[in-house]
């Protein structure tokens, strides 16, 4: 499994536009986390198809980052990973 991380747009339907560009090349999210506070924040997931979901992303201009799926991501990692530590929004 690969780990995408995504900062979404502070603005409505982001979340939405996101999930329709997977669901338009029938690619499924098979887990998702995210921590956000105020208007920061960072949506990480798994999907059923990593080289799809490159192809998403880039498609729709949305910068993510992948994680090595050996590595034991926990959300402090994810909150280091996107800056949210540096802001005192991690998970402990």
């Amino acid at each position: 499994m690969v780990w995408f991380t995504v900062q979404l747009d502070d603005k409505p339907g982001a979340l939405a536009r996101m999930a329709a560009a997977l669901a338009d090349k029938s690619i499924n999210i098979t887990a998702i986390v995210g921590i956000a506070e105020d208007t920061d924040g960072a949506l990480m997931l798994a999907t059923s198809d990593p080289a799809g979901t490159r192809s998403a992303f880039k498609a729709m201009s949305l910068a993510f980052e992948e994680h090595d799926p050996d590595a034991g991501m926990t959300l402090d990692d994810m909150s280091r990973a996107t800056g949210l530590a540096d802001r005192g929004m991690g998970a402990g």
